[in-house]
């Protein structure tokens, strides 16, 4: 893991004497959602919980599960018509977040020294009142430290992620290096756009 992150091109250079493991790159991605999530959830338990039968960590650990393999097959799947890299290309995508799992856990560790705090009642069970209610528990999330911390930390995953993804193109796909990141860096872009939108 370390050689990845430090030392991508060199990781990847030995990576083309194996064959590929592309559910290796699906643990990464689900290792990283997992620590993620796991973050959100300490972050957030001073508050009350938005779902009216308190938290479900069954259905909640099920996203994660399916949010991952959902994200990591996207991603595959782009870079493999992007590529022709076939398996290989899945693989590479899984490496591509795993700075998350790192910066998953500064972010870890700053929601268990400093939880969210807000007054916020117990959710409404009208619909528009609860649409306000989930706007005022977003927007004291966004205003704490561990809510600054994820913001930062998810920029910094993006730039690294980019940067593993360019290392891992140029050793098995040269030609196409700059296309991808280009193509990833603007999908990122895109969602952070939309967040911001709709936030």
């Amino acid at each position: 893991m370390t050689e990845v992150l430090l030392e991508p091109t060199k990781f990847f250079e030995k990576t083309k004497e194996r064959p590929p493991r592309p559910w290796l790159g699906y643990s990464v991605v689900l290792l990283a959602s997992l620590v993620s999530t796991l973050a959100s959830r300490i972050a957030t338990r001073e508050l009350p919980s938005p779902s009216a039968f308190g938290p479900n960590w069954v259905w909640e650990v099920v996203g994660v599960i399916v949010g991952s393999l959902a994200v990591w097959g996207l991603l595959g799947f782009l870079l493999h018509l992007l590529t022709g890299l076939g398996p290989r290309a899945f693989e590479l995508a899984g490496w591509t977040f795993a700075p998350g799992i790192v910066l998953g856990l500064v972010v870890l560790a700053v929601a268990a020294l400093v939880p969210v705090e807000a007054k916020l009642p117990p959710p409404p069970t009208e619909f528009d009142q609860l649409r306000d209610w989930l706007k005022g528990y977003e927007a004291a999330i966004r205003a704490s430290t561990y809510g600054q911390v994820s913001r930062v930390g998810g920029i910094l995953g993006t730039l690294w992620g980019a940067w593993i993804l360019y290392a891992g193109t140029r050793v098995f796909a040269e030609k196409r290096a700059a296309l991808v990141v280009g193509v990833f860096l603007a999908i990122e872009l895109a969602f952070t756009i939309l967040g911001l939108l709709k936030g």
